[in-house]
């Protein structure tokens, strides 16, 4: 049996069980934005989960390997009856300490949570990924990239506007982005994104005391190519993006050009690129991500960034890697070959 912990409509789940299923394997797919699976018991030899929609109980320490694709469990996979009810006592409306944003249930959830994802990651002989790196803290990932001699871009937190014209940046030209994950959010049908957004510091030549949130700023880099690498137990599968050609994609190619694309093509990194890269992933913990890296004007190697659960069709799709087969393969026996 293979389990994978994800969320509903995420593509790449459905592509990968559709690999399995065609080789034969049991699938278990728990997301955690539905009701289907529900905990019965945790005993001494088992993690018992009901599905509801088939009436059949797994036992989750049967599976012989998971693939931590997204966080898979939430209270709603606790609660018998997710509905809302009013809890009051002599008077008191107590409601909060079940409901509220210090909750007794978020509590009692997560710790329920992180005690199942250990067991069945410890008892598993195949692991995609880890329950504890569903997120990466971006800035704690550069310094372990510059540790082990990967080149960063330079950059700076302000939290004053007007810190913005002294700041020690090598250009002009900067960009901002957002320190976490920034936004990703799809409301009434419509889709909101946060991008990497180019600025200058003669913009802020002239401005006053204004503080903001703390801010990251991140040198300009001459970029003549970037880098999307999809990283998987030692290997590489890497696309070169042409995007510094396009105006509306030289900044942040996720503003796509569905008009006039950007090229891209497979491409390999230089070794020792990609034995610093190994280097990272190990201090991380994490057998599996996407990388985010340019390549500037000289030739060199900029690092930006790691996603855990990195989108690896983009990749996957324009240079024929067919990662969903070997992701497959690899749930399967453990080897991307």
């Amino acid at each position: 049996m293979i389990l994978i912990f994800s969320i509903e409509n995420e593509i790449s789940t459905s592509d990968v069980m559709l690999r399995l299923k065609h080789y034969g394997e049991k699938v278990l797919r728990v997301n955690a934005d539905d009701n289907v699976y529900k905990l019965q018991k945790i005993t001494s030899d088992g993690i018992y989960f009901e599905n509801t929609k088939e009436n059949v109980i797994y036992n989750f320490l049967e599976a012989k390997s998971c693939w931590w694709r997204r966080t898979g469990l939430s209270k709603n996979n606790f609660l018998k009856n997710p509905a809302r009810k009013e809890l009051i006592f002599n008077e008191f409306d107590l409601s909060s300490f079940i409901y509220g944003s210090q909750s007794l249930l978020l509590g009692e959830t997560r710790d329920l949570r992180n005690y199942i994802f250990q067991k069945i990651y410890e008892n598993c002989k195949i692991n995609i990924g880890n329950p504890w790196r569903y997120g990466l803290n971006k800035l704690t990932v550069l310094d372990i990239a510059k540790k082990y001699g990967l080149t960063i871009p330079a950059y700076e937190i302000v939290s004053n506007l007007n810190l913005i014209k002294k700041v020690n940046l090598p250009n002009k030209k900067f960009v901002s982005k957002a320190i976490s994950d920034g936004v990703y959010y799809t409301l009434e049908n419509q889709r909101f994104y946060s991008y990497t957004e180019l600025h200058s510091k003669d913009d802020f030549s002239e401005t006053e005391d204004i503080p903001v949130f703390p801010s990251l700023i991140m040198d300009l880099v001459d970029k003549k190519m970037e880098i999307r690498s999809f990283f998987l137990d030692g290997t590489f599968y890497s696309m070169a993006i042409f995007s510094q050609f396009n105006d509306q994609t030289k900044v942040d190619f996720r503003k796509y050009d569905k008009v006039r694309p950007n090229k891209c093509e497979p491409f390999k990194l230089p070794n020792g690129i990609e034995k610093k890269l190994k280097n990272v992933f190990n201090e991380l913990k994490l057998n599996c991500g996407s990388v985010d890296i340019l390549v500037d004007t000289k030739g060199d190697y900029v690092f930006l960034e790691i996603n855990p659960v990195g989108q690896y069709g983009m990749t996957s799709q324009p240079c024929n890697y067919d990662l969903d087969n070997i992701i497959a393969k690899y749930l399967i026996n453990g080897k991307t070959r």
